[in-house]
């Protein structure tokens, strides 16, 4: 994938290759410590340099000059070192919000939800789900 000549990337090939491997593996060596560790590392180092190496290529090809990263990857202090090193060799800004500040996409939702305007007097009991409920005004 990191190869293709397209931005797009999916991770569903990944999973796959990591349960196929694991299920080579005996019981005792997929249950060991020493296993998950290292797995857990490759498929970390794995979704990293995808995640980079197309950012890296859209700003390139689209000459966009700063990268900003957010959502909740943005907490991955190993992503975050990579890019910053990266985009400081390829001469492209990059902004990532302090640690304290990274979340979840979901929390950052409920937070916008709650200075939003448009919910008054709605208890979180009586809230109801709606997917195109409109943020603001």
């Amino acid at each position: 994938m990191i190869y293709d000549k397209n931005y797009d990337f999916s991770f569903s090939g990944l999973k796959t290759a990591v349960l196929y491997d694991y299920k080579k593996r005996s019981k005792k060596i997929g249950s060991s410590k020493a296993y998950i560790e290292e797995m857990s590392y490759q498929i970390e180092q794995a979704i990293i340099d995808v995640l980079i190496s197309k950012t890296i290529k859209a700003c390139k090809d689209l000459k966009i000059n700063s990268v900003i990263l957010g959502g909740g990857v943005s907490a991955n202090k190993e992503l975050i070192k990579e890019f910053k090193k990266r985009c400081k060799k390829e001469k492209i800004d990059f902004i990532s919000p302090i640690h304290k500040f990274s979340g979840d996409n979901a929390s950052m939702i409920g937070l916008t939800a709650l200075f939003s305007p448009n919910i008054k007097n709605i208890t979180w009991q009586k809230a109801k789900a709606n997917s195109n409920y409109k943020i603001n005004g």
